[in-house]
């Protein structure tokens, strides 16, 4: 009993996502990337260059700094979306999506100070969703030339797995960002975050003379001082941010769990972007598609209120 029970635990379970369900996925995600293809014109230059800009590739990145070229590139972005929104040939259009998100993130992030994770979940997400559809562009073909018949098993299709690897990129980044700041603090990060009050009195100074302004909610502005001055309170706020990060793969294990994590995870951004002045959008938007399941959500609201109008209109026929 017990290896059944073992595998039942790490085997996560088959979500029947819809068809419908999957396509509005894809289209919101398409849009997200859309707008997170910016046109630029302030980095001629990788004068510290990371990743593929980095040796031994050494790629140059600079023809997307032309405002013009992105233009021409995002305009042969729009039949690459179309493709992948219906759902064919989907490996083609990842590759394109991919490519252009590598070159537009790794520019940014190979200036100096420049290094950000804004395009870091996309291209995960892109990436995972790429290297599926090849495994499954390869599987197809492998049927055809052996006569083999190309099935899944346990309920699980090529939608559902694409839907299952995004969750699975999105729960590595928190997973990995949780254990590396265990490592980097020596596994005292609890202790250490005590002083985060002071990394918010610079970080809201510096805000405040970039932008003369100290927009801040009333919350967020009581959080600051709090933790300033009793530095312990932040173990109590900020520690459960750490406990949502490392339990980001629970909401592999089905729409409950997933919906749970995943608003546990957007709340934890929405204060980092509050209180600490993070840039993290990207990140909420791909968990509201992925986790919390804005399309599904969306389509099981629009059902029951057209189940409720009818519902009203055969009880005022039958009154009559």
């Amino acid at each position: 009993m017990r290896p059944k029970r073992w595998g039942a635990l790490l085997q996560p379970p088959v979500v029947l996502y819809g068809r419908w369900e999957t396509v509005l996925m894809r289209l919101c995600f398409s849009v997200l990337l859309w707008f997170n293809l910016p046109a630029f014109d302030k980095f001629p230059e990788q004068p510290t260059p990371v990743g593929l800009a980095a040796p031994p590739l050494g790629i140059d990145f600079t023809f997307v700094n032309d405002p013009a070229t992105m233009a021409i590139l995002k305009t042969w972005l729009l039949p690459f979306l179309v493709i992948y929104i219906a759902g064919y040939l989907r490996w083609l259009p990842l590759l394109y999506m991919l490519g252009l998100s590598l070159a537009v993130g790794t520019l940014k992030n190979s200036q100096h100070g420049e290094i950000s994770h804004r395009f870091q979940i996309i291209s995960m997400i892109l990436m995972v969703q790429c290297g599926w559809h090849l495994v499954c562009a390869g599987r197809w073909l492998y049927a055809r030339v052996s006569g083999r018949r190309y099935q899944f098993h346990h309920g699980w299709n090529v939608d559902r797995m694409e839907v299952f690897v995004s969750q699975s990129a999105i729960a590595a980044i928190y997973l990995t960002t949780a254990i590396t700041k265990m490592i980097r603090s020596g596994g005292g990060w609890l202790w250490q975050i005590q002083n985060v009050g002071v990394d918010l009195q610079k970080t809201w100074g510096q805000d405040y003379y970039n932008t003369l302004s100290q927009d801040a909610p009333a919350w967020a502005i009581w959080i600051k001082d709090t933790v300033t001055t009793h530095p312990w309170v932040a173990v109590v706020i900020f520690g459960p941010g750490l406990l949502a990060e490392f339990g980001a793969v629970i909401g592999l294990y089905g729409r409950g769990k997933a919906l749970l994590v995943g608003i546990a995870l957007v709340v934890l951004h929405i204060g980092a972007i509050t209180v600490m002045k993070l840039e993290f959008e990207q990140n909420i938007y791909c968990l509201l598609i992925f986790f919390v399941n804005v399309p599904f959500l969306s389509l099981a609201g629009l059902r029951w209120a057209l189940a409720r109008s009818r519902g009203r209109t055969q009880s005022l026929r039958s009154a009559k």
